[in-house]
């Protein structure tokens, strides 16, 4: 399995969308499993916090996420530290799993 497939490879996954955004490149299916474990939500705040400091990211940013959309989870999510939210992200696929398994 790709380490972009590996749902516990949260950093490496918000490093490589962040660079792909940074540097301007086309979007692949590697790109889009960055945000397909259940923790988009938590990877897309990730980036979002670092193109505050970042403006090669920044400038980049509305061509490949919804700012509405990041917004809102980046607003959802204010109040966890950014070094926390690997951990977060692992309880939100957990969470996520457990309901879609229910579901059946």
């Amino acid at each position: 399995m790709s380490r972009l497939n590996d749902p516990e490879n949260f950093q490496g996954r918000v490093n490589y969308a962040a660079k792909v955004i940074a540097y301007g490149r086309r979007p692949t299916r590697a790109f889009d499993n960055c945000f397909e474990n259940h923790d988009g939500d938590e990877v897309a705040t990730v980036i979002l916090r670092r193109s505050r400091k970042n403006a090669r990211l920044a400038a980049n940013l509305q061509r490949y996420l919804s700012l509405s959309s990041i917004e809102a989870a980046a607003d959802r999510l204010a109040e966890v530290p950014t070094r926390k939210l690997p951990e977060v992200a692992r309880q939100t696929r957990a969470r996520r799993r457990r309901s879609r398994h229910n579901r059946r």
